[in-house]
């Protein structure tokens, strides 16, 4: 016999998340860092749900958003209040690989 809690948390981790379509990332002192995601919006009209989970400091408001890398880990979809990790850094291109 199982517990309603146990059942919650078995139904949550059946329930398939999608995953972010961009991160949004935000340039500071020395690099880039990961400050939310952004989703398509469920009712499938045109736009996208966004979600900072972070400010950081002496920012001046501007980011952008990114595809996700394959290796990089996302946050799940927003509902509630839930933990976040932390994507790895993304790597920049050297002046010698930009294809021209």
């Amino acid at each position: 016999m199982s517990t309603i809690s146990q059942r919650a948390v078995a139904q949550r981790q059946a329930r398939e998340r999608p995953q972010p379509v961009y991160i949004a990332r935000a340039k500071v002192e020395n690099g880039w860092i990961t400050i939310g995601a952004a989703w398509k919006l469920r009712s499938g009209e045109d736009g996208y749900s966004l979600k900072l989970t972070s400010t950081p400091l002496n920012w001046d408001g501007r980011f952008i958003l990114l595809p996700p890398l394959g290796d990089e880990e996302v946050a799940p979809e927003p509902e509630g209040e839930q933990s976040y990790s932390v994507p790895t850094a993304r790597k920049r291109k050297e002046k010698d690989d930009v294809a021209i």
